[in-house]
């Protein structure tokens, strides 16, 4: 399914009932790495989009505010997750309503790439200007490299402004963030074998209830991805853990 059939009426981001799970557990994936990390602590997130984000993290956060540049968004997440210490805001791109050091945490998931690349920096400052001192930033973006294929025209989302390899993004990082640490998402061994027999194609043959392909991806789970610090040239997306000395 391609995402841009996700995007939500009036606003953007994908809608998890409305998402092929597969595409739905690799963006998930993000907000379980982060979800040991902010039990108990305050929480910003930047660029909510539909919000079930945001909501998950408040099981287990002191209190989650979140932020997006569209006031569409606000108002639909607001009325979707309703949960007394979750907060969803209209914010400018500095984040000026917030005072420095306010933040355990601070999440920003696949927003990275839609920023002007003259803003960048500024963003990433911005984050770090909230974060409290020992505070984490979690930020991801998807792996060009990995989202090229070889020999074939790349399809570039239209929204989005700057895409990374690793070495750009670890770049990128580093010039606001001097201690850090990069990961990556990968498939696991199973989710790869079925990738497999995906390709081969011969259960596209079978009944619905003998193809065992398509009945592994109906359930598919963030269970089926994981993070590694190996290999970061071949993984799906980015993870940048950012600490605040």
């Amino acid at each position: 399914m391609d995402a841009f059939e996700n995007l939500r009426p009036g606003g953007s981001g994908i809608l998890p009932e409305e998402t092929h799970p597969k595409f739905f557990a690799r963006h998930f994936s993000a907000y379980h790495f982060a979800l040991p990390h902010v039990k108990d602590k305050d929480v910003l997130e930047i660029g909510f989009g539909d919000g079930y984000g945001a909501n998950f993290l408040a099981d287990s956060a002191r209190s989650v505010k979140a932020v997006d540049v569209l006031e569409k968004n606000v108002a639909l997440a607001a009325n979707k997750y309703k949960r007394n210490k979750l907060e969803f805001k209209k914010t400018d791109i500095t984040y000026s309503e917030f005072a420095d050091n306010t933040f355990d945490a601070v999440v920003s998931f696949q927003v990275i790439e839609h920023i002007p690349e003259n803003e960048i920096a500024g963003y990433l400052e911005s984050i770090k200007r909230v974060l409290k001192k020992g505070g984490r930033a979690f930020i991801s973006t998807l792996n060009l490299d990995k989202n090229k294929k070889p020999n074939r025209p790349y399809p570039k989302n239209p929204f989005h402004i700057k895409e990374f390899t690793y070495k750009e993004f670890d770049l990128c990082i580093k010039e606001v963030f001097n201690n850090y640490e990069i990961k990556g998402l990968f498939y696991t061994t199973k989710l790869r074998f079925y990738e497999r027999l995906k390709k081969i194609g011969i259960f596209k043959f079978f009944p619905p209830g003998l193809n065992i392909v398509d009945n592994y991806y109906k359930r598919i789970t963030v269970n089926d991805f994981t993070w590694k610090k190996e290999d970061l040239q071949a993984c799906i997306d980015f993870m940048a853990v950012c600490i605040k000395k």
